[in-house]
């Protein structure tokens, strides 16, 4: 297990980074002005990404749970006609409309006897 970091040191460098990303100066040149060595930028510049990007990990949110609303599944009279190719039609029985329409179809398509 690694060891822990300062805070302080952590906050100053958050800061730090801060400043070079407005500065628009090389990172050569920022570490220089700084006084800092460019190994040492990097490393916490690599630290402080990794421990961000923990962070950002655990606070996820999770993912939603799927939720199931209970159903009645009731069954109504109909009217059911059969066909010869085995397809089947339904038709509720409260809907005399549709059924006088399947019917007149029907009797339009069949050939006389």
């Amino acid at each position: 297990m690694g060891r822990q970091s300062d805070p302080r040191k952590a906050a100053v460098w958050e800061r730090r980074l801060a400043r070079f990303g407005d500065s628009g100066l090389t990172v050569a040149r920022f570490c220089a002005r700084e006084g800092v060595s460019i190994a040492t930028f990097h490393y916490w510049q690599r630290k402080l990404r990794d421990a961000s990007a923990n962070e950002a990990a655990w606070s996820a949110p999770a993912a939603p749970v799927a939720r199931f609303d209970p159903v009645e599944v009731a069954s109504r009279p109909a009217v059911t006609i059969r066909f010869a190719g085995g397809v089947v039609m339904e038709i509720p029985e409260d809907r005399e409309d549709l059924l006088k329409v399947a019917v007149l179809a029907l009797a339009s398509e069949a050939a006389p006897c």
